[in-house]
């Protein structure tokens, strides 16, 4: 192969290597709303569009109110936790904004 096809194929392959990563980028996820055992709901969830744990709350904390309005309540937030994104590469993957909330309807 000459030196031409080499620097081709190199940028072919990091081109690549680049759009795959955008498309894992979109991934984020959020938990159907759980009921505890103490009779409060929990919901998770986490996502790779954001870079805060406290952005994902906030998210979560309207899913609640919105959980809980369909019943003709509003939330009340027992307890909740965040973990804020962390970023990876090749070798080592990072981490996504994560968060946790538990509420109950009142």
């Amino acid at each position: 192969m000459n030196p031409y096809q080499e620097k081709e194929t190199y940028m072919s392959l990091r081109i690549a290597m680049c759009l795959a990563t955008l498309a894992v980028a979109g991934c984020g996820t959020r938990s159907f709303v759980t009921t505890t055992s103490n009779g409060t709901f929990v919901v998770t969830g986490s996502s790779a569009h954001l870079s805060r744990g406290a952005e994902e709350k906030a998210r979560l904390v309207e899913n609640a109110n919105d959980y809980c309005k369909r019943r003709d309540k509003s939330a009340v937030v027992v307890a909740s936790s965040e973990n804020d994104a962390k970023p990876g590469n090749l070798a080592a993957p990072g981490t996504l904004a994560r968060a946790t909330v538990e509420f109950r309807c009142q």
